[in-house]
């Protein structure tokens, strides 16, 4: 199992986090913060060989009750679902962005209890609930006796029947992902050897021969910056707007950035020769 080591104060030597954890997409149908800890329980679990069920692992990591970080999610594993993160909407900075929160909450709670009705299990009611469930998805087991949990996790949408748009966004989330490298590939392209250009004229073949990496995920990225609205992709006099997943290998097309965006919404690392 691959884990990204963390120094939570809540925990006396540290706690373990699955590096499969986002890209698994549990957080887009578990109680995001609940899921997140008892992964991260799991993990340390692994990495620490603690064997002994659910109880016996949280006693270990944290004592009697829950602590740092965690705290505001329960005292303990019979503390309630907490879908929402009434912080998170507090510490909003609009209407707007408060109402996203609360329909990203009520969409995580309406595709995982549909699912589990839909096999005949009941919804989650405590975190001990939330636990059982993600060992009885696969996400950890306690084979042998210690706990352990796989190096690839399973998918909520190989297990589950969710809801469509559910569905499209974990296939958005995992096609982001896998561009991810070419898209950090183009932007230093275009920060550090063309020093923000208003445009770049160029073709598929020219950025892999830059870049390389392959033309279809050169596709994938383009489309994701265009997705984002960092960018636009122009053909022809006069220009039309093209998609990157229809561009010939070959074809000359306008890469157009828009700046102001991209410093708007995005953190970039400049590379130092």
């Amino acid at each position: 199992m691959s884990t990204d080591q963390s120094t939570e104060t809540s925990a006396e030597n540290g706690m373990a986090m699955h590096n499969d954890w986002w890209p698994s997409g549990w957080h887009h149908v578990l109680p995001q913060h609940q899921g997140m800890m008892l992964c991260m329980i799991f993990g340390t679990a692994t990495t620490r060989g603690l064997k002994g069920d659910l109880d016996d692992i949280t006693r270990h990591i944290f004592g009697d009750e829950l602590r740092g970080v965690f705290q505001s999610l329960g005292n303990n594993l019979d503390s309630p679902i907490l879908w929402l993160d009434q912080d998170e909407v507090d510490d909003a900075e609009s209407d707007e962005e408060r109402e996203e929160i609360r329909t990203a909450a009520k969409c995580r709670e309406s595709a995982l209890t549909g699912a589990l009705h839909a096999i005949g299990k009941t919804p989650p009611a405590t975190i001990r609930d939330l636990g059982q469930l993600m060992v009885h998805f696969g996400i950890a087991t306690t084979e042998g006796g210690a706990w352990a949990m796989p190096e690839v996790l399973p998918r909520p949408d190989d297990v589950l029947t969710l809801p469509e748009d559910v569905r499209e966004r974990l296939t958005t989330m995992r096609r982001f992902e896998a561009s991810e490298a070419a898209d950090q590939a183009i932007v230093r392209h275009l920060v550090d050897d063309l020093g923000h250009p208003d445009e770049l004229f160029t073709s598929l073949d020219r950025l892999e021969g830059i870049t390389g990496e392959d033309i279809d995920t050169l596709r994938g990225a383009l489309d994701h910056l265009v997705e984002l609205g960092d960018a636009q992709l122009y053909r022809g006099n006069p220009r039309v707007v093209v998609a990157a997943k229809d561009l010939p290998s070959h074809a000359r097309f306008h890469l157009v950035p828009d700046w102001d965006r991209f410093h708007e919404h995005r953190m970039y690392i400049r590379r130092e020769n």
